[in-house]
Formats: C-alpha cells, sequence, structure tokens
C-alpha cells in the first residue's frame, strides 16, 4: 500500500513540476504558438515536441551520471544543493534582467537557414541552443528529483516520465488554447505572469542555497 501511495505522489508531483516548468512561454513556445495560429495544431505542437525533445536530451543526459555521483557522499550531495540553487538564483536574476534581443537574433538565424520550415528541428534547436536549459535541469537533477532517488529507481523514474507528461500535457493545452483563439500573446498578461515565474525562481534558488548549507553543516 506504501509503494502505491508512493508511486501516486510521484506521478503527480512529476506531472504538476513538468507543468509548471513549462509555462513560461519561452522562445519555443512563442514560436510554436504562433505557429498554430498561422498554420495549425499540428504545426505549432511540433515546435513544442522539438522544444521537449531538446529538455528530455538534457534531463537524459544530466541523470545519466549524475545519480551515481551524488551517492558518494551526503556533503556533495548538500554543495550540489547549494550550487543548484546559485544557478536558479544566477538564471532568476538574469531572467528578471534579461531581454528579448538574444531570441530574436536565434529566430533571425532559424529563418537565414531555411530551418524554420522544420517545425520540430526549429523547436529543439531554439530550447537546445538556450543556455537556460541545461542549467535548470542541472539544478533539478541535484535537488528535486534528487529526492526521489533516495525512495527508489522504481519511483525515481517514474518522477522522470511524469515531469514529461507534464510537459506534453502543458504543450497540448496551450496550443489548443491558441487554436481556439484564446489570447496567448497578450502583452500585459504575459508579462505578468513570466515576471511572477521569474521571481519565483529567484526565491527557490535562494531556498535551496539555504537547505544546502544547513544539510551540509548538520
Amino acid at each position: 500500500m506504501d509503494k502505491f501511495v508512493d508511486i501516486l505522489k510521484a506521478i503527480l508531483t512529476g506531472c504538476f513540476t513538468g507543468f509548471i516548468i513549462s509555462i513560461p512561454l519561452g522562445p519555443a513556445g512563442l514560436e510554436s504558438v504562433k505557429r498554430t495560429i498561422s498554420k495549425g495544431y499540428k504545426e505549432g505542437f511540433s515546435v513544442s515536441i522539438g522544444a521537449l525533445s531538446a529538455d528530455v536530451a538534457y534531463l537524459l543526459l544530466i541523470n545519466g551520471g549524475l545519480a551515481n555521483l551524488l551517492s558518494k557522499s551526503k556533503k556533495t550531495e548538500a554543495l550540489f544543493w547549494i550550487f543548484s540553487g546559485l544557478i536558479l538564483s544566477v538564471i532568476g536574476y538574469f531572467q528578471i534582467k534579461s531581454k528579448d534581443s538574444d531570441e530574436r537574433f536565434k529566430l533571425n538565424i532559424l529563418t537565414k537557414f531555411n530551418i524554420k520550415s522544420m517545425p520540430f528541428l526549429t523547436g529543439f534547436i531554439i530550447t537546445f541552443s538556450n543556455p537556460m536549459t541545461p542549467s535548470l535541469w542541472l539544478a533539478l537533477s541535484g535537488t528535486v528529483i534528487r529526492a526521489w532517488y533516495h525512495v527508489g529507481l522504481v519511483f525515481y523514474y517514474t518522477f522522470i516520465i511524469s515531469i514529461i507528461a507534464g510537459m506534453v500535457a502543458w504543450f497540448a493545452i496551450l496550443n489548443y488554447l491558441a487554436l481556439k483563439g484564446f489570447k496567448i500573446l497578450n502583452p500585459d498578461l504575459s508579462k505578468g505572469a513570466s515576471n511572477v515565474l521569474k521571481f519565483s525562481i529567484f526565491i527557490i534558488g535562494i531556498v535551496f542555497v539555504v537547505f544546502g548549507i544547513i544539510k551540509f553543516i548538520i
């Protein structure tokens, strides 16, 4: 019974995590919405799946050897919480201060080489080339995802698969809403939600650092 409860928790928390981290409309998300509005659901969703594939690629690469590294020492794990927290804090800080000029530059490059005619590849390249992508997965893999590794490998992989499922669900909903004419790209709404999430990432990073320091001392 306890194992069933843990699996259910892994599924629910994994789906929730994947859903939440996908909400900020990054460059790939914006591109997918634009494609859905102009060319249809299939075109826009293909961009989203390409972006998701880049996330999964980083997730698999990072977790391929990270779990074994962290299992060697509790001090190492504590240091990783601190390091991950610093990464998240820096991500949040620069996202708060950032402008969209770099993203426009990336989209212009895609257009120049005619890559935008391939929606899946467009989404993959936009996300894979974003330096924030591996940083975010590195931070999550050493902290939240790592916590499930201690519970058991079944729960660990269930959590990871659920994250991916949550991300797919969000992209499906996002493009469906865009197809139905909802104002996904409303500047005021998008900016407000984006700012809240950016500050949330910064705050979570600080919490990770504090938790890591406590874990290292104890």
